[in-house]
């Protein structure tokens, strides 16, 4: 009977070990968005997000942001040094930028680096982070081939190796998933890979809402030393589909 069981086990591992080497890099991707995003409707919605930012010794900074990629527009309203800080981008890429439901004046602007260039910014974060893993199917992205069974957090991981167009970034970028529900737990950057500079995002917890799975908390490292940057916590999150 043990040697029976042995049997097994060692046929349900290389079987299972088989099947995810002659796993390609799109399946992976096909099966992590439909993990994440089962109806296929992230470009179709908008999303609003609460965020609580903590800092290692400041204080927890509030943020609310709204993405609609029907409209194709983007708020982000921050509290900040007892200010409301307001960043929007319209569907035209066009920006407005308030505090305190203001017009800044140039004191302000410098002060809180409240410029259209910061709003658009802040776009591309909130919009790309919040967005994976749908928006590696964006133009400008290169999936290198192969899937990467690696090791993150000490649990065993299947990554992506990516880089992008020029226009897009500089960066390389690594993205780690759970092997078997395919769920992205996290993911790394290197500005100079040789150099292990960049960062790492740990991801933990889930937020549910109409369909779309989005991971909850990104906890931020130093790749050099596992520094502690911060913790982005997902407090709420609110998603309206325009066909309801």
């Amino acid at each position: 009977m043990r040697s029976i069981l042995v049997t097994l086990l060692l046929c349900t591992t290389f079987c299972f070990a088989s099947a995810q080497e002659s796993l390609t890099t799109s399946q992976l991707l096909d099966r992590s968005i439909a993990f994440h995003d089962p109806d296929g409707q992230w470009m179709d919605c908008k999303f609003t997000l609460v965020i609580d930012m903590e800092i290692p010794d400041r204080p927890v900074r509030s943020s609310k942001v709204t993405i609609d990629n029907e409209k194709g527009t983007f708020g982000l309203d921050i509290l900040r040094s007892g200010h409301m800080l307001q960043y929007k981008v319209n569907g035209l890429d066009s920006t407005e930028v308030m505090i305190d439901f203001r017009v800044p004046d140039s004191t302000q602007v410098a002060s809180f680096d409240l410029t259209a260039d910061r709003a658009r910014r802040w776009r591309d974060y909130y919009g790309y982070l919040y967005g994976l893993p749908m928006k590696l199917k964006d133009s400008g992205v290169n999936i290198a081939e192969g899937v990467i069974s690696t090791t993150f957090q000490g649990q065993p991981v299947l990554a992506l190796k990516v880089t992008y167009d020029e226009q897009v970034g500089s960066d390389t970028w690594y993205f780690y998933f759970n092997p078997n529900t395919y769920a992205m737990v996290g993911y790394r950057f290197y500005h100079d890979e040789a150099k292990n500079d960049g960062e790492y995002i740990v991801l933990s917890g889930m937020s549910i809402k109409n369909g779309m799975r989005i991971p909850k908390d990104r906890a931020w490292y130093v790749n050099a030393d596992d520094r502690l940057l911060g913790t982005d916590y997902l407090v709420n999150m609110e998603v309206k589909r325009y066909w309801d």
